[in-house]
């Protein structure tokens, strides 16, 4: 007769204790005694009839038998409770767990989100902005802005979200002081990197076929809001993304030193999962950011163009 699988609770309880190297920290974990972490810990030993922790001096450590279930279960549980609360929210109480990168949040939906908000006072929102969050999938997010090539992304749903452009910007200041007008004016200046892929200015010179512009990252800076502010506090150029840096440009931070702009092949995307395409939640926090953007690029679309002949 096939042994029967071990309860949860005791899978978790030895989660806690091995993790932790501790069955007193386990208890204070589960809040519960130490007594109680010790007996549920034997009672599964003895249900898998192998030891999983050896006992000396005090000391707790597991047997390799232990750690080999250590990391099962532990893997296992993490998912588990992934699913859970990924079910929960679509199924429960309306609930969005959103990542936004970091520039993206602070300087463009936090500032609005108060009109989500207002629009729909129901929907619980937690939103990540670390600059990789959910890696290649979402991970436990539901809905996430991503940069692409080309939108796809395997088992998710995309909608595109702001086609991006880039050229060069500094303070006003910086311009003036190093009497930047053209694109020779930028040899010898000091250029604001972000160490992530290709050398982006290379990119940049390359395209505007602008020789001996010195390239090398003297200067890096490893976010795209700490390269803007390095740049407002007269430290170089940085490579502006547009159109998310227009409204630094509109404010008089930051100024556009050329009219000329690089498309590049990049986008940013939204992204979820298609059981969760007809959730009213992310249906109406991802329309509300589509509008958000579109009112972005058209802004800064009226902000850039020429003005009509009087």
């Amino acid at each position: 007769m096939a042994n029967k699988r071990p309860p949860l609770t005791l899978l978790n309880t030895f989660e806690a204790a091995g993790r932790l190297g501790s069955f007193k920290a386990a208890a204070n974990e589960l809040n519960v005694t130490p007594s109680a972490i010790s007996h549920q810990i034997k009672t599964l030993e003895e249900h898998l009839n192998f030891q999983l922790f050896r006992r000396k001096n005090r000391a707790l450590t597991l047997t390799d038998a232990g750690t080999a279930l250590l990391h099962s279960v532990s893997t296992n549980l993490s998912a588990l409770k992934q699913e859970v609360d990924h079910i929960q929210r679509r199924f429960g109480h309306p609930s969005i767990r959103a990542h936004i990168l970091p520039f993206q949040a602070t300087d463009i939906v936090i500032p609005n989100l108060h009109h989500f908000q207002a629009a729909n006072p129901d929907v619980e929102l937690r939103i990540e902005t670390s600059l990789y969050g959910g890696g290649v999938d979402l991970g436990d997010v539901d809905i996430g802005i991503k940069l692409s090539e080309t939108g796809s992304f395997p088992g998710l749903e995309s909608d595109l979200l702001l086609n991006i452009s880039v050229s060069p910007v500094c303070s006003p200041t910086f311009q003036a002081e190093n009497n930047i007008w053209e694109f020779k004016d930028l040899l010898g200046q000091t250029l604001i990197h972000i160490p992530y892929g290709e050398n982006a200015w290379k990119r940049w010179a390359d395209t505007v076929e602008l020789e001996g512009l010195d390239t090398k990252e003297a200067l890096t800076i490893d976010s795209f809001a700490s390269n803007l502010g390095a740049a407002e506090q007269g430290l170089g150029v940085a490579l502006g993304i547009f159109p998310l840096v227009t409204q630094r440009i509109k404010q008089g931070r930051l100024v556009s030193l050329f009219d000329h702009r690089i498309e590049v092949d990049e986008a940013y995307y939204l992204v979820y999962r298609t059981e969760d395409a007809k959730r009213p939640d992310i249906q109406a926090f991802k329309q509300w950011l589509l509008e958000l953007f579109a009112q972005l690029q058209q802004e800064s679309d009226e902000f850039f163009s020429p003005e009509p002949p009087k």
